[in-house]
């Protein structure tokens, strides 16, 4: 599509300069060197490309998907799974890494989800809306497939290295369907809702909206690097950039709700939408940050309750 594009343009552009040859050869400065002048017509022939053509790269994208639709069986092919070999079954280590590398195609899928979600909610067109729907049929149809091989792979005689990693991988892949759910029944729901009433969000509350969303990516893909290699350091990392999104949430929430009180129409009528987003994004960086916990846990990082002990009576010798 992108060389095709880069035709059209070419093409239009070459057909509209045509007419305008004389004129412009007539404008050169007497005694130009010819390469000179090639030289200089050339850069002002793709300046006027650039100003003419790109305020219109969006319906131009449009055409060349219109022209070059997507390959029949493309949506399907991502929904089928590529690593999960039966016959690996009989050999736990391969049928591991195999579920692996299929749990690290959702989690893709699941980031490709999650990037589009940010356009269907900064756009006025339901489009995007109804790509991440069908994103969502694709993730669901794919974790069911890896769920169903460990569950398989479960049975078998498994020692408990190879059990710990199939119930994380497990778990794993549960928290990315979930992730998928929220974006498409919440977020997209929110989206189209927006659009339906005809909202604006205020350009604070989006750019708030921007900054924990560009942290709920940055923490996706830390999650993914830590499922490969189960790296101690990143699921550290991971923890404390969960408890950061809490933090902006909670920031961002309150700079909303002083700009509500403040008397922002935009804020006011948006209201709703504003604080169900940064809710269900808090909600997917806690999903994110599951994969962190069984690392720290197993080497004793992670505490059982992240309540304050207050209030114990202090023991006597006499009461031990």
């Amino acid at each position: 599509r992108v060389p095709l594009g880069n035709l059209l343009v070419r093409v239009t552009g070459a057909l509209l300069a045509l007419p305008l040859v004389p004129a412009a050869a007539a404008a050169l400065p007497a005694g130009m060197a010819p390469l000179t002048a090639v030289v200089t017509v050339h850069v002002a022939f793709n300046a006027a490309l650039a100003l003419l053509f790109l305020p219109l790269v969006t319906p131009l994208a449009r055409l060349t998907e219109r022209l070059l639709p997507e390959p029949e069986g493309t949506e399907e092919d991502a929904a089928t799974p590529r690593h999960l070999d039966e016959s690996a079954l009989e050999t736990p280590s391969v049928a591991i890494a195999g579920a692996l590398r299929e749990t690290l195609r959702l989690g893709d899928l699941v980031e490709d989800m999650l990037r589009r979600s940010l356009t269907a909610l900064r756009r006025d067109d339901e489009r995007p809306i109804a790509e991440v729907s069908r994103a969502d049929d694709r993730v669901d149809r794919l974790h069911t497939a890896i769920k169903l091989y460990l569950a398989k792979l479960g049975r078998g005689h498994l020692d408990a290295e190879e059990t710990r990693r199939v119930d994380d991988l497990m778990a794993f892949a549960i928290n990315l369907e979930h992730i998928g759910d929220i974006i498409d029944k919440s977020l997209m729901d929110l989206a189209a809702k927006r659009i339906r009433h005809r909202l604006h969000f205020a350009p604070e509350d989006f750019r708030e909206v921007e900054e924990l969303h560009r942290r709920t990516v940055e923490n996706l893909r830390t999650a993914l690097g830590i499922l490969i290699g189960e790296d101690r350091r990143l699921a550290r990392q991971l923890i404390a950039g969960k408890d950061a999104v809490r933090a902006l949430e909670r920031t961002a929430t309150a700079r909303h709700l002083d700009r509500v009180r403040r008397g922002d129409a935009a804020s006011i009528e948006t209201s709703a939408l504003v604080l169900d987003i940064l809710r269900d994004l808090k909600r997917i960086n806690a999903h994110v940050a599951a994969v962190a916990l069984p690392i720290l846990d197993q080497i004793g990082e992670l505490r059982e309750s992240r309540l304050k002990v207050v209030g114990l009576p202090r023991l006597e010798s006499r009461d031990v």
